[in-house]
């Protein structure tokens, strides 16, 4: 056991008998430099003989070289590759450049690590090591997080390190547990000086050294040597003055380096900047700084250097900065120079370190150079990853001079960026670019991708604005581009809620688009969405049929999600059906292609379809699995939305705690990404959820709030917004009947804008409600209109109101008759409060209550129903778990979990025939 650390092992030892299990965790253990964290990973690793290890380590220098760390994790394992799936493996060979490089994002690749360590655990368990993961490049930290966040049942413990001064890392795992490492107890510290210490200390050193050192061990067993017959801890009046730990410990080891010989500083100094490589190329770039193999004797002999399988280590992450730092900046450079020397001639992605080192090397613009990054960058995505593309992009544009090359190989260095799922960098670079762009198309080009970044990453505000300043400039060179950018204006101005501001600038959009005589899809599309919304739906829906060849293969390189914006059209014109079948096409074939960051999007707008299709199980499991994707792949736009959703369907399911919460977080994060719709949809939900309860003037209250939001941003109600029929609900039950006929105006408006029969079914039922005496002609007509879609919750409501009206008139019988009805919808939806609402009517109206089963499907988790639903298509379990970015043990415990729920399903055959009867069921 290690000194001091007894309850620190026990908490990883745990994590590893867990593993043994067949359960998987992860930690992040932090500390400052020192303070035993690689001390304690590799005593647990010791105890663990028995689990698999895989281990990396982040290297300063290498920080910015894309998958570097996750290569030298993976190398081990890498015969693997054949038991995952063939796209994720190609997307691991193409990122690590082991082989030809295919058109994925990153995270094809994340969840590519993620199948990789599943295959690997299903031989026994396994202990994944990550160590400074400060100074991991970033691509492989957020590769390895996403993989880590969802392990379930392999068998895996995951292992992280890091300096707790700096919060990079911290933020990129911040969903993963935290222990921070704290300094040893003074008896502890005490032991360790005696059995470690490098020197002999007098009394007064040694108190001075347990003062000043607060418990670091690195600290307590290095710097005794430096303090030994110092004097420290004489009363002088700097005695009293704090030791920088690190600071103090980089002098330690930099006194050491200055002892050697010149020659091994030298070789030290290279190995530092050479970061993890193999021997061989270590003594190749040591040749070429005219040194050898035997030059780093005397750093070995000194301990400071440690020869390993596969090439010199430092000792520790401090005395490569104390290398690396105590040299003089003409001997870095010269060093940088040195090994550039070595790479040349090099491929990609070695090619990428050439230029890396030839830039720190001072070197000045070279068009060669430039040009010969741009060349080997301009393969992807058919033979290149994007992050290297990206980052041979930005090299190339390091050795442009200033002007017109370097903004054009700054923006195709964002694009590949983009494409990379890297949207902050993106962003960053287009800055960059346009400081140097003189060419008008250039500089549009920039702004239009700027916009279409911000938008993603919630902040629709500044892509709007950035867009409208351009749009005048590209009408007079570019009439098309001028036109998709009016549409990208006008779905900004869509995702803020602001359609009347959408209307005029979607109708100039297809105004340019129609001169131009070119198709346009996606301004004709979003023309399309606006006439739906609040305008002509006639109209709209003729536009959409026209649309529906050129939907049905949509261009996936386009910035924004034209599928999706599709599903959002059919919705609006109430054709739900339709809605569902496109983006139910669109998920399938995103989950195919590990397009994570399209999927949340389409995962919003279907979990939303569902709900109103009377699928609340699979509603809830597409919300909660796009917040997810969301949260992992920084398109912020879609947590509000998936949140917002997530909170309306469990409204109706009258789980309060889980509404609320939800609720809460979406406007939450609705202010923080300037998309105040989706808070007014999360205020709308908190009105269906005291509705449901019978809190009608709670109810009231956020309704109204919906309805001033709707009222200033010229939108009406539709299935996306939806507030007024909850509204007159709430009001006619509180007897506010002039209120009621306002809102009832509403819809009735809405209603008649085009054959919309789900709003024309809820504002006929309104008037019936208001009009006790003509009630069964309206009712009857609400039924009638709400047949024609899947609406099984709008038609119990309509049967409720009806039922409850001929209760309070003395027509007990009739009312009986459709109270049962009503109830049975509700228990079958699981819609708790209103079912409860509907039995104490139907009490009164002398009936008794009967309460159907429990829909079988409502017992599974969100997970555990999205599971379902992939395997419900006839997918294996590796392919399941390649479309939901699962390990394959994940799936196979969700499934068994899913059979032990479920009575009389124990075979894929049987689960496949009980989602087809819950979606026929959800249909009556």
């Amino acid at each position: 056991m290690l000194l001091g650390r007894s309850s620190e092992c026990a908490r990883l030892l745990a994590l590893v008998d867990k593993a043994r299990r067949g359960e998987s965790g992860a930690l992040l253990v932090r500390g400052e430099a020192g303070i035993g964290k690689t001390s304690l990973v590799e005593h647990v690793a010791a105890e663990s003989g028995d689990l698999r290890r895989l281990g990396t380590r982040g290297v300063e220098v290498e920080s910015d070289l894309p998958y570097v760390g996750l290569a030298d994790l993976l190398r081990p394992v890498l015969h693997f590759l054949d038991r995952i799936p063939e796209r994720q493996a190609a997307a691991l060979t193409g990122a690590l450049a082991l082989g030809p490089a295919v058109a994925h994002d990153r995270f094809a690749v994340a969840a590519g690590t993620l199948s990789l360590l599943g295959a690997l655990a299903e031989e026994g368990p396994v202990l994944v090591t990550v160590d400074d993961a400060q100074w991991l490049d970033p691509y492989s930290l957020d590769a390895l997080a996403f993989a880590t966040r969802r392990l379930g049942r392999e068998g895996i413990v995951v292992l992280f390190t890091a300096r707790d001064e700096l919060d990079e890392p911290a933020s990129r795992l911040a969903a993963i547990e935290t222990m921070t490492l704290g300094g040893l107890d003074a008896e502890s510290a005490h032991r360790l000086i005696a059995e470690k210490g490098t020197a002999e200390l007098t009394e007064r050193e040694a108190a001075r050294l347990l003062a000043e050192a607060r418990g670091n061990p690195l600290a307590l067993i290095e710097l005794p040597a430096l303090l030994s017959g110092s004097g420290a801890g004489d009363d002088d009046p700097h005695s009293a003055a704090p030791l920088p730990i690190g600071e103090l410990l980089a002098h330690t080891f930099g006194s050491a380096v200055a002892r050697l010989p010149q020659e091994a500083q030298d070789a030290m100094l290279l190995l530092a900047v050479l970061g993890t490589r193999p021997l061989a190329g270590t003594e190749a770039a040591l040749r070429a700084h005219g040194l050898s193999y035997e030059s780093l004797e005397a750093a070995e002999a000194a301990g400071l250097v440690v020869e390993e399988q596969d090439g010199y280590a430092f000792r520790h992450p401090l005395v490569r900065s104390a290398v690396y730092h105590g040299a003089t900046p003409v001997r870095r450079r010269r060093a940088h120079h040195a090994i550039a020397r070595s790479l040349q001639g090099a491929t990609a992605p070695a090619l990428e370190q050439y230029a890396w080192h030839l830039a720190a090397s001072g070197a000045e613009p070279d068009e060669h150079v430039a040009s010969l990054l741009e060349n080997a960058a301009s393969g992807a995505p058919d033979t290149l990853a994007y992050p290297l593309a990206s980052r041979l992009y930005e090299r190339a544009a390091r050795f442009t001079p200033t002007g017109q090359r370097k903004a054009e190989r700054l923006l195709c260095a964002a694009r590949a960026s983009q494409a990379a799922g890297s949207l902050d960098e993106a962003a960053a670079i287009l800055d960059r670019s346009l400081e140097h762009a003189e060419q008008l198309g250039t500089r549009l080009d920039i702004r239009q991708l700027r916009c279409y970044l911000d938008v993603q990453r919630g902040q629709p505000t500044r892509s709007r604005e950035l867009l409208r300043a351009a749009v005048d400039e590209a009408e007079k060179v570019d009439p098309a581009l001028a036109a998709v950018m009016l549409g990208g204006i006008a779905l900004t101005e869509l995702a803020v809620g602001d359609l009347t501001a959408a209307r005029g600038t979607s109708a100039a959009a297809m105004e340019l688009a129609d001169s131009t005589r070119q198709t346009l899809l996606p301004v004709r599309l979003l023309r399309t969405l606006v006439l739906l919304l609040g305008g002509d739906a006639d109209a709209g829906r003729s536009l959409l049929r026209e649309l529906a060849g050129p939907l049905a293969s949509p261009d996936p390189a386009f910035p924004y999600p034209l599928s999706g914006v599709g599903g959002l059209c059919h919705l609006a014109a109430e054709e739900l059906d339709e809605a569902h079948g496109l983006l139910d096409r669109a998920a399938y074939t995103a989950r195919a292609s590990s397009a994570v960051g399209l999927l949340s999007h389409l995962l919003c707008t279907l979990s939303v379809v569902e709900f109103w299709r009377g699928r609340w199980s699979p509603s809830l499991a597409h919300a909660d699995e796009a917040v997810r994707l969301a949260e992992a792949t920084g398109r912020l736009i879609e947590v509000p939305r998936g949140l917002a959703a997530l909170a309306r369907t469990e409204a109706a399911l009258n789980r309060e705690a889980d509404c609320r919460r939800h609720a809460a977080q979406a406007m939450e994060w609705a202010a923080a990404t300037e998309l105040p719709m989706d808070a007014a949809r999360a205020r709308g939900a908190l009105g269906l959820l005291e509705l449901g309860l019978g809190r009608f003037e709670e109810a009231v209250h956020r309704l109204e709030e919906v309805r001033a939001f709707s009222r200033t941003h010229g939108r009406g109600d539709g299935l996306y917004l939806t507030w007024a029929a909850d509204l007159a609900d709430a009001y006619v039950h509180l007897h506010m009947t002039a209120e009621a006929r306002e809102v009832l105006d509403v819809l009735e408006y809405e209603a008649g804008r085009g054959h919309r029969p789900v709003t024309a079914g809820a504002a006929a039922r309104c008037r019936g409600l208001l009009e006790p005496d003509a009630a069964e002609r309206h009712m009857r007509r609400s039924l009638a209109l709400l047949a024609e879609r899947p609406v099984p919750f709008e038609r119990g409501r309509t049967e409720f109101a009806w039922g409850e009206q001929l209760r309070r008139q003395g027509r007990r019988s009739e009312a009986r008759r459709l109270l049962e009805r009503a109830l049975a919808t509700f228990e079958r939806l699981g819609a708790s409060g209103w079912a409860a609402r509907v039995a104490a009517e139907l009490h009164a109206a002398g009936g008794t209550e009967v309460r159907p089963e429990r829909a079988p499907l409502e017992r599974l988790t969100p997970q555990e129903m999205q599971v379902a639903l992939v395997v419900g298509r006839g997918l294996t379990n590796h392919e399941v778990a390649e479309r939901l970015f699962l390990s394959v043990k994940t799936v196979e415990f969700h499934l068994s979990n899913i059979y032990r729920k479920l009575d009389g399903v124990h075979r894929r055959a049987q689960l496949v025939r009980l989602l087809a009867q819950a979606s026929e069921v959800s249909a009556v």
